[in-house]
């Protein structure tokens, strides 16, 4: 998969929190990186072991700032995929805990970072929006303070504003929906892999992108897909946000595997 001179000189990676998209991260990755990934269950530990992936204990807890020392693995690694949980719905102060935590874990590091953050940032309206779309003030502040506080940290890093996560176990017909008629915003994790293997090629630092299967049908039309009750009937023209992913297509050049969301329960098989 890695052909890229560059990408070949890379041979470690860490993952900093090992849950559903980390530890597909690294299944996917595991062929060409040797993986260090850390996780906070005692049952995860020993699954990344026997996936030949390297685990370290660590929870990086919004309560309080923790006296932590830098991973140990730390100086070996070539490149950070940071996948540690934030939403709007959390309490700033607790994120900002949480990720002076992971700050601390991974401090001096000065090679590529990847931070997986969330479309979530951008406001709910009924318009296209691209990264640029959005005036500072209207992101979300849970959302972009954690963008920032990283930045701040870590001038390098790159930001991916990720689409409702999907693939293997998860499908939208698994789930009680509503607003059916809403513009589906979702991505396959394969394509989240893509998009971070093209920009380790490309040298990408400091970049920011949404990361958003580019076609953007309704909800139900997918759940019509999945449940084998779609017809040749025309879709109804979907309502609500799209967050196009026009940036990633141009600057990097990246074609999407899974472009459309409506047959992402088929690519899982």
């Amino acid at each position: 998969m890695l052909t890229n001179s560059y990408l070949s000189k890379m041979k470690k990676m860490g993952i900093i929190g090992a849950g559903w998209l980390g530890i597909r991260l690294a299944r996917l990755f595991n062929e060409n990186f040797e993986i260090y990934a850390t996780t906070r269950s005692a049952d995860k530990f020993e699954s990344l072991i026997q996936e030949k992936i390297h685990p370290t204990m660590m929870e990086f807890s919004g309560e309080q700032v923790q006296p932590i020392q830098p991973w140990s693995e730390l100086k070996q690694l070539d490149l950070l995929i940071l996948t540690v949980n934030f939403s709007k719905r959390t309490e700033i102060s607790v994120l900002k805990n949480r990720f002076e935590n992971v700050s601390r874990f991974i401090k001096g590091f000065e090679g590529p970072i990847f931070l997986m953050s969330s479309i979530g940032v951008y406001p709910s309206m009924e318009m296209e929006i691209e990264e640029d779309t959005i005036t500072e003030s209207e992101l979300q502040p849970n959302i972009r303070s954690v963008e920032l506080q990283m930045q701040t940290a870590f001038p390098q890093i790159n930001i991916l504003r990720l689409a409702g996560l999907m693939g293997d176990d998860r499908f939208l017909s698994k789930y009680k929906i509503k607003d059916t008629h809403q513009a589906a915003n979702h991505i396959h994790y394969e394509d989240i892999a893509g998009v971070i293997e093209k920009m380790i090629s490309v040298k990408s630092s400091a970049k920011t992108y949404n990361v958003v299967a580019p076609k953007h049908p309704t909800k139900q039309d997918i759940m019509d897909q999945q449940l084998g009750e779609a017809t040749t009937i025309e879709a109804e023209k979907p309502a609500g946000r799209i967050i196009l992913t026009k940036k990633v297509i141009n600057e990097l050049g990246y074609v999407y595997k899974r472009p459309d969301p409506r047959f992402f329960k088929e690519a899982a098989r």
